[in-house]
């Protein structure tokens, strides 16, 4: 829970709420201490980390937050450290964030990701078929990990056999937005991995002789993000640099995969947890895309995303000094009474009208671009489960995933008939 307490840190008044975003009541279940939040102390320091940081709880500064980009920066990174690597399109503000933008949005449209359904939905149903004999699984391990993979491999354009790999590199990059020395090593090891694939990509182009105007993406090198980002410049005429390509990269391996697989198994999750919500879906499996909706809303995989504010501001009567690293708590966000109908009900059937209103793939110009993506695969994994395994419950304690600003499940037993 918050705790009330007297505080030396810059900024904040004495006898505040002090928010232990790491203490072990918190990790287990943060949404009474986001009331207290809200109600409270809707800015407060932020306990357990490397750096000093401010929360905001209520949805209105989380909205600000996220979409006035003169007031609030992403350069410096949406973790908790100062990042000051290079690369990633998430570290530039606009107008350089939008050309960057604009030129990776191709694959992550509605229609581009519709394309990727009928391989997502087979794996889908190879894993469900493949575990169905059992009669019990991890569903984290067994199901929801492998399926983004395909989605996530598709669009970058990179082999699917690399899968392990991504997997074990998104857990220490998650891990390291908080705890930093707990990730060393990781980035070196993206970085050497994709520039060996841009380097793969560009002399095969070379040796390939192309006569001018001819594209090599999808002929002499693999479709996919990394592909065009070797071999297309973007609309000022550049080209995107190594560091730029490894960052996007390692973005991905978070954003792309492992969030998604929060997704599937916190919507799993719910369902089981009160188990007549499973037995509607099995019949009523067209409610599956507001199911996810209401998860992500309900259970949203990423609970904040910080920012750093260009000049030194007072809200609720706290002052935030310049520069300072801010947490724009999407999980109270997700609940406003003001947008949601009774906002702490897991509601199956809520309109997709209100549920589209949550926040957690963000808002304004650094809204998730893999949102479509993450859509359709969790979609995906339900209605499969819902066909191949309709008797399936849980069979055991859920533990949620290690990574303070992450929620998921990093283990769901589950079994069936």
């Amino acid at each position: 829970m918050a705790e009330e307490r007297q505080s030396e840190q810059p900024g904040l008044e004495p006898d505040r709420l002090v928010f232990g975003l790491t203490a072990p009541e918190v990790m287990e279940d943060p949404w009474p201490t986001y009331r207290d939040l809200v109600d409270q102390c809707p800015v407060t320091h932020v306990e357990g980390l490397v750096n000093p940081m401010f929360a905001m709880a209520r949805r209105d500064d989380v909205h600000e937050m996220l979409t006035n980009t003169d007031l609030w920066s992403n350069r410096h990174g949406s973790g908790v450290a100062y990042d000051k690597s290079v690369g990633s399109v998430q570290r530039y503000d606009p107008p350089e964030h939008g050309i960057r933008r604009r030129f990776l949005r191709g694959p992550f449209l509605p229609r581009a990701a519709a394309q990727n359904e009928p391989a997502i939905a087979a794996l889908a149903t190879e894993l469900a078929e493949g575990i169905k004999p059992r009669g019990s699984a991890e569903l984290h391990d067994d199901f929801a990990v492998p399926l983004p993979i395909v989605a996530f491999s598709r669009i970058l354009g990179m082999d699917e056999d690399d899968a392990h790999r991504f997997k074990e590199w998104a857990d220490l990059t998650t891990l390291g937005m908080t705890f930093p020395e707990r990730a060393v090593g990781v980035r070196d090891a993206v970085r050497n991995y994709t520039l060996n694939e841009v380097t793969r990509r560009r002399t095969a182009v070379a040796e390939a002789g192309l006569p001018d105007g001819v594209d090599p993406v999808g002929e002499v090198v693999p479709a996919g993000i990394l592909s065009q980002l070797c071999c297309h410049p973007l609309e000022d005429g550049s080209y995107a640099t190594d560091d730029e390509v490894t960052g996007l990269v390692a973005m991905m391996l978070v954003a792309g995969h492992e969030t998604t697989t929060s997704l599937i198994t916190n919507a799993v999750w719910r369902l089981l947890e009160d188990r007549s919500r499973w037995e509607r879906l099995v019949g009523e499996p067209s409610l599956a895309e507001q199911v996810i909706e209401e998860s992500l809303r309900f259970d949203p995989p990423v609970l904040g995303n910080c920012r750093t504010n260009n000049e030194e501001i007072t809200r609720h009567g706290v002052t935030i000094p310049k520069h300072a690293k801010v947490l724009g708590l999407l999980g109270p966000a997700n609940r406003d009474p003001e947008l949601f109908e009774a906002p702490d009900e897991f509601r199956m059937d809520r309109p997709i009208t209100e549920l589209r209103r949550h926040y957690s793939f963000g808002w304004g110009p650094h809204f998730c671009l893999g949102a479509h993506v993450a859509r359709l695969t969790s979609r995906v994994a339900l209605e499969t489960l819902v066909e191949h395994l309709p008797t399936l419950r849980l069979a055991g304690e859920a533990e949620r995933l290690p990574q303070p600003f992450l929620w998921g499940r990093h283990r769901l037993p589950v079994a069936w008939d």
